[in-house]
C-alpha cells in the first residue's frame, strides 16, 4: 500500500508518467522532460525578475521626480512650497498667541474657580493636619523635658527659626 501511495504522489507532482496497458500500470520517467520543465520554470523566473527590476527602476525615477518637487527652492512641480511653509509658520505662531490669550482669560472661568477653591480647601486640611502633628510633638517634648518650659522654648526657637514668634509660638500663615 505504501508503494502505491508513493507512486501516486510522484505522478501527481509530474515526476513520473503512468500508462495503463492491459490490466497493469506502467510507470516511466524521461530525464529530458524533467530538464525541459526545469528550463521552463527557470525562464519564467528570469522573466519575472526582469519585470520586477524594471518596475523598481520606474519607481525609483518617480521617487526622484517627486523629491525634486519638494525642493526648498520650489523649482519642481510645486513652486508654492515656500509660500505654504511660510503660511504654516504664520498660522502656527497665531495659534500659539491665541493659546496664550486664552490662558489669560482662564481666571474668569467658572470651572477654574471651582477647581482653585477645591485646591485651597485641600491645602488648608493638609496645613491643619501638620499643625496638629506639631502640637502633638510639643506635648511629647514637654513630657520628655519634665515640664521645663524654658527648654521647650529653646527647642522651638532652634527648630522653627524665622517662623517662631517669642511668646506666641508659630506665626500664622497668610
Amino acid at each position: 500500500m505504501q508503494v502505491k501511495e508513493y507512486m501516486q504522489a510522484l505522478s501527481d507532482e509530474g515526476q513520473i508518467r503512468v500508462e495503463k496497458i492491459g490490466s497493469g500500470n506502467w510507470y516511466w520517467s524521461f530525464l529530458s522532460e524533467e530538464k525541459r520543465a526545469r528550463e521552463y520554470t527557470l525562464a519564467q523566473l528570469r522573466e519575472e525578475k526582469e519585470n520586477i527590476q524594471k518596475c523598481m527602476e520606474e519607481l525609483k525615477e518617480k521617487v526622484e521626480v517627486a523629491g525634486l518637487g519638494k525642493d526648498e527652492e520650489g523649482d519642481g512641480e510645486d513652486g508654492g512650497r515656500q509660500e505654504l511653509l511660510r503660511s504654516f509658520d504664520k498660522e502656527k505662531s497665531d495659534l500659539d498667541s491665541l493659546k496664550i490669550e486664552l490662558g489669560n482669560y482662564k481666571d474668569g472661568d467658572p470651572q477654574e474657580v471651582v477647581r482653585k477653591k477645591a485646591d485651597v480647601e485641600a491645602l488648608k486640611l493638609r496645613a491643619m493636619r501638620w499643625t496638629d502633628n506639631i502640637y502633638c510633638l510639643e506635648g511629647y517634648l514637654r513630657e520628655v523635658t519634665g515640664g521645663d518650659m524654658e527648654a521647650v522654648e529653646g527647642l522651638r526657637r532652634m527648630y522653627y527659626g524665622s517662623e517662631y514668634i517669642e511668646g506666641e509660638g508659630l506665626r500664622e500663615l497668610s
